[in-house]
């Protein structure tokens, strides 16, 4: 059975030849003179820049000319043979080619070759049998001539000649000339395709080396990933391509990240769910896929193909993952509806394409995560500097001078505030150093390890020397502590602690960290409670932090101990 109605190569008319010329110096020829008298045409493509449309007009100019024809085609099979998959057409112009509409695909007499490729020669084609006449605004046509050509020992295509110029059939000697063309033009035919697929092999290899320099030479990613949208759809004659890359914070979920084509920037940023889906099963597995119709689920499937409605103009698909199980993202090209499918050797050039591609992006991740690091290891070392020798320094010089005011509040008042006045400007320097450390360190690491180590440092910073002994305990689920989060939270233990050193007079601190639906701080102390002033104006600006992300501060205070409690929920 041959499929009707599927749409063919409809080629613009070339130029009238009366045989094939030999290649001029610049490389539009396509082949040697076809001599009439004789009955072996040799017909050859040339390597530099020849491509097998070309190669396909030539032969047919050629035939048309051994046979003294008004009419000549070549009708390409389709990978299995069982139709015509495109036309080249010699003698009609553009015009008559607009009003016939669609072109043969192999039914009637056509299809009497398709189906026994051997000549056949009619006086009358609209005579046969098989014939089912035709379209309206086609010429009249009777006389025909029709030869396979075979590539090595595979049919390619037919050769159609209709319309012997004095009016009669076709004759013996114009089958035998024709038949001998036919012969010759099957390694031209061959030329040509190695030539086409070294082209189309090279085109997506300089593809690839240009994405992978953009990416090395530090170009923004999100550039690059356009640029594979761009170069995918242009090499592999797409309508419409598009990059899709897992979204951050939704499993089974890609999101449009690039779009070219018919599928234009608007779709960029749509999420797209895997779930029971064509592209779902490529991106998992690795594996790219050709698809006839991305809008038709296959046999036991409820989703379409690849994006649902955004795809509804669109027919043929290709889906290239980047990378291994699962890919890094997926590649989707798209074509317009009632266009022809992907040719099968696509699959393989866009793969290698994807996989050189994978590994720039790979080893551009690699140098953005050093650099990253690189930073962070230069923020958290000025950090470290800051508070180990400044602040600590200066810390300690308040502690020493808020001793010496105290002793003097009985004996010299006056002394003493002046003392105190200097030690709230100290306390003011350290506050904006700490908020400078604060600012260097939001980059730093925030896995559950790193929070433990930097609730535990702060702790030993303040208390070290102090006469208190500390108890820290950091638990729960340390992984939902959002990254903005921990500076507050960090800040929040440094202010308490330190009003437990500075004005508590206490022995032991309790510091728990606890994440559970909520982030907890809770400061208990032995000390003497909470009756000055200057305590609870620091309170205050806790309860206020707390506030800004919709929690609370809470304190009890009694003569045994302290409990100051900071609360927040988890950001959704």
């Amino acid at each position: 059975m041959r499929r009707r109605g599927a749409p063919a190569h409809r080629p613009e008319p070339a130029p009238p030849s009366r045989a094939l010329t030999p290649p001029d110096p610049s490389g539009t020829g396509t082949g040697v003179p076809a001599v009439r008298s004789t009955p072996v045409a040799e017909v050859r493509a040339t390597p530099d820049g020849a491509h097998l449309d070309g190669t396909l007009h030539a032969i047919v100019r050629a035939a048309v000319d051994a046979a003294d024809a008004a009419y000549g085609a070549f009708g390409v099979l389709t990978p299995d043979g069982a139709q015509l998959d495109r036309f080249v057409v010699v003698g009609m112009d553009a015009t008559d080619r607009e009003r016939i509409g669609r072109l043969p695909v192999g039914d009637g007499v056509l299809g009497l070759l398709v189906d026994d490729p051997v000549p056949l020669r009619l006086a009358d084609l609209t005579r046969h049998p098989a014939a089912i006449g035709f379209p309206p605004g086609h010429p009249p046509m009777r006389s025909f001539l029709g030869v396979p050509v075979r590539v090595r020992s595979t049919v390619f295509g037919h050769l159609y000649l209709t319309e012997k110029r004095d009016g009669g059939p076709f004759t013996a000697a114009d089958e035998q000339a024709v038949s001998a063309l036919a012969a010759t033009a099957g390694l031209a035919i061959e030329n040509a395709r190695l030539v086409e697929q070294a082209e189309q092999r090279r085109a997506w290899a300089q593809a690839g080396t240009d994405i992978a320099t953009a990416l090395l030479s530090g170009t923004d990613p999100d550039t690059v990933l356009r640029s594979i949208a761009e170069r995918v759809a242009t090499l592999a004659a797409a309508d419409a391509a598009g990059v899709l890359l897992p979204a951050p914070d939704a499993e089974d979920t890609l999101t449009v990240v690039a779009a070219v084509g018919t599928l234009t920037e608007d779709v960029e940023g749509v999420r797209v769910p895997l779930h029971d889906s064509q592209l779902g099963e490529a991106h998992r597995s690795g594996v790219p896929r050709l698809l006839a119709d991305v809008n038709a689920p296959p046999l036991g499937w409820h989703r379409a193909a690849v994006i649902g409605e955004l795809t509804a103009h669109h027919g043929p698909g290709l889906l290239v993952p980047l990378g291994g199980r699962p890919a890094l993202g997926t590649v989707v090209a798209l074509r317009r509806r009632g266009v022809d499918p992907f040719p099968p050797g696509t699959l393989g050039l866009a793969s290698a394409f994807a996989a050189q591609a994978t590994v720039a992006l790979e080893l551009a991740r690699s140098q953005q995560r050093e650099r990253r690091l690189q930073v962070a290891a230069d923020r958290d070392r000025i950090a470290r500097d800051l508070h180990d020798h400044v602040v600590q320094r200066i810390f300690a010089t308040g502690l020493a001078l808020d001793k010496v005011s105290r002793s003097l509040e009985a004996t010299d008042p006056q002394t003493a505030a002046r003392i105190a006045e200097r030690v709230d400007e100290l306390d003011g320097t350290i506050a904006r150093i700490r908020s400078s450390i604060f600012e260097l360190a939001q980059d730093v690491d925030a896995s559950p390890d790193a929070v433990r180590t930097r609730v535990v440092d702060v702790v030993r910073s303040i208390t070290g020397g102090q006469g208190v002994r500390p108890d820290v305990r950091v638990r729960g689920d340390l992984d939902d502590l959002p990254p903005a989060l921990l500076p507050d939270v960090v800040a929040v233990v440094r202010e308490l602690v330190t009003n437990v050193v500075r004005h508590a007079a206490a022995t032991r601190v309790a510091v728990t960290v606890e994440v559970d639906g909520e982030v907890r701080v809770v400061v208990t102390d032995d000390g003497v409670g909470l009756p000055e002033v200057a305590v609870r104006s620091g309170l205050a600006n806790l309860a206020d932090r707390a506030e800004r992300h919709g929690g609370r501060l809470t304190t009890s205070s009694g003569p045994a101990a302290t409990q100051v409690r900071w609360t927040v929920p988890l950001p959704r």
